[in-house]
């Protein structure tokens, strides 16, 4: 049987693609008797036409071969490979994969397998010129008898024809043979396994990696090592297991999807990567777009309360100078919010040593304290201590009840001169904006430029695909140094979150505050620190909290403090030293905890 290979990038990639066993050596040792057929086929500059090359009697390398290992312009999201292709007839019109045209878009189709005769008069073409085959294989036939199918239910794009029903047609065509399947219409790519698993077919997922990535087996080699390419997330499905990479068996019959790097549909449930897929965390993989909106912190379960919680907060940061601070000015965001939604109870701010203090609101609405010191000092110790009723918002309440809101959001020009601050991305080099821009926009492709679920599977996957690493990152640690690095606290993610919303034109302000992750949460630290996260202004429901720290959207977890355009504008604590001072040293001790009389 013949090897596939399909890889589904988040954006546009070029790979370097060596098929490995071009050599008329490795061809005598291998398969004597048989050419070496190959094709491949993907869409240049991600569009809706595609381009397929084949060489069906390869005798090694040559000009055609040569090109998929050296070009570095045939950028697209979408690759399909067809290897050791030859049939009795060794002809371009044979050899895989096809590429038809089809609903004003390519589709491009392979198949491994050998298919019954009787299959021909059990899926007919019924003399449909519009379906025709050119050449005389099952595989051909079978891509026809799909097109035919698809046309009669008024499809004009893969999802159009409905997952479960797809999968249905695969397993017809599987009834005559064994079989493995790989078709794209170069937005999603579906791969299906034959039901007896006479050839294994896997997948696999790879994030972001430091260095050069190179995959290989002894069929195939595949590379990815342009400055753009090594940030790019893909999903592989392969007959052939190449090294450096955590595959996952495909089940018997199942069938699965790929859109923009990500596994969007499965007939088998939710899919989760192996231990030690590159770069990726081993939280659950979405297993439908919308699963998205029930992305939860962890992998604990989290109990929402019906009528909100009430929490204990205390925040104490201690300053310590190896010299008298004879002159200095200290400004305090620590009053918790207190609306509709959160109502604090009690709050309560020391200082340890004497000063003038001032109670104000700031530009952004924070509740803030101006401290001057009236004596000189070496350690300066403040305390806030808040009780706080959380009474939402619930989970389910960001999508409008009265329509489908797509991306791009259009706002009045009132609108956005009120949201300008909250629109302007940070400032970068053009160059570092515009891969921000796609890898945004790799979002809005996978969900169809719905708004919600693409601020969902941003939310998610920015939890699920980087590293939080204590330390790691600095206040002056930029959004394009958290994509690159793929690691960061929460302070980073809530960054790159920000930028790529305002990227994607959604107003976006960064959200000081604590969490709340329970006694017994893998990521109780949280608890013991401020936190940080993303609100998103979305106009049915006004700012709403979105945390890709912990893959959830803000509710009766999170306290908030301060909000800002940016960590400046929302910062617990801050100030400036005008005379003294020297070496400074600064202790944080946060502690989360729910009141005595809600606990147990």
């Amino acid at each position: 049987m013949s090897e596939l290979l399909a890889l589904g990038f988040d954006a546009d990639a070029s790979p370097s693609i060596t098929l490995e066993s071009l050599t008329l050596q490795q061809r005598a040792t291998q398969v004597p008797e048989l050419p070496y057929g190959w094709g491949f086929g993907w869409y240049p500059g991600d569009d809706r036409g595609g381009t397929v090359i084949k060489d069906p009697t390869s005798e090694g390398e040559n000009a055609m071969s040569r090109v998929l290992r050296d070009w570095d312009s045939f950028r697209s999201t979408v690759f399909v490979c067809h290897l050791r292709g030859a049939t009795q007839r060794i002809l371009p019109r044979d050899t895989q994969p096809f590429i038809r045209s089809f609903g004003g878009r390519q589709w491009i189709f392979a198949h491994s397998g050998d298919l019954r005769r009787e299959f021909r008069d059990r899926l007919p073409l019924e003399d449909d010129a519009a379906f025709e085959t050119i050449g005389r294989t099952d595989s051909e036939h079978v891509f026809c008898w799909l097109l035919r199918t698809a046309h009669a239910v008024g499809a004009r794009r893969l999802a159009e024809i409905g997952w479960a029903r797809l999968r249905d047609l695969f397993v017809q065509v599987n009834a005559f043979g064994p079989c493995n399947f790989v078709v794209t219409d170069g937005h999603d790519i579906v791969a299906y396994q034959d039901g007896a698993r006479d050839k294994p077919m896997q997948w696999a997922r790879s994030t972001p990696q430091r260095g050069e990535l190179d995959w290989r087996s002894p069929e195939v080699a595949v590379a990815l090592d342009g400055a753009r390419d090594v940030n790019r997330t893909v999903t592989m499905f392969s007959t052939l297991p190449l090294s450096g990479l955590a595959w996952q068996p495909m089940h018997a019959g199942q069938l699965l999807v790929a859109r923009r790097g990500a596994i969007v549909w499965s007939s088998h449930g939710a899919e989760t990567p192996a231990p030690g897929v590159s770069s990726a965390s081993t939280a659950p993989m979405p297993g439908t777009l919308p699963q998205h909106a029930e992305a939860r912190r962890g992998t604990a379960e989290w109990v929402t309360p019906v009528d909100g919680r009430t929490l204990r907060v205390r925040h104490r940061t201690v300053y310590r100078y190896d010299q008298p601070v004879e002159g200095s000015a200290h400004l305090l965001r620590l009053h918790p919010i207190d609306d509709a939604k959160q109502q604090t109870l009690a709050h309560a701010l020391s200082i340890s040593i004497p000063g003038l203090r001032r109670e104000f609101e700031d530009v952004f609405g924070n509740g803030a304290t101006q401290f001057e010191p009236s004596v000189p000092f070496s350690e300066l110790v403040i305390e806030s201590r808040s009780t706080v009723r959380l009474r939402g918002p619930m989970p389910g309440d960001i999508r409008s009840p009265h329509r489908r809101d797509q991306i791009p959001l259009v706002w009045m020009p009132w609108q956005r001169q009120m949201m300008l601050p909250y629109l302007l991305p940070v400032e970068l080099p053009e160059t570092q904006l515009l891969e921000l821009s796609e890898f945004g926009m790799s979002f809005v492709e996978r969900n169809d430029y719905d708004l919600v679920e693409t601020l969902l599977d941003l939310n998610a996957t920015i939890y699920r695909d980087f590293a939080y690493v204590s330390g790691s990152t600095t206040v002056e640690t930029t959004p394009f140094d958290v994509y690159t690095e793929r690691r960061g606290v929460c302070q980073d993610f809530a960054n790159l979150m920000i930028c790529l919303a305002r990227l994607l034109n959604v107003p976006a302000r960064y959200r000081a505050g604590y969490i709340y992750t329970g006694a017994r949460h893998e990521n109780r630290m949280q608890s013991e620190a401020s936190h940080a996260w993303v609100e998103l202004y979305l106009p049915w429901v006004g700012w709403r909290g979105f945390d890709p720290t912990n893959g959830c959207l803000a509710a009766f977890d999170h306290v908030r403090i301060a909000c800002g355009r940016n960590y400046r504008d929302a910062a617990p604590t801050s100030g400036t030293l005008y005379k003294g001072g020297g070496l400074e040293t600064l202790t944080v001790d946060v502690k989360v905890e729910l009141d005595s009389a809600e606990d147990g």
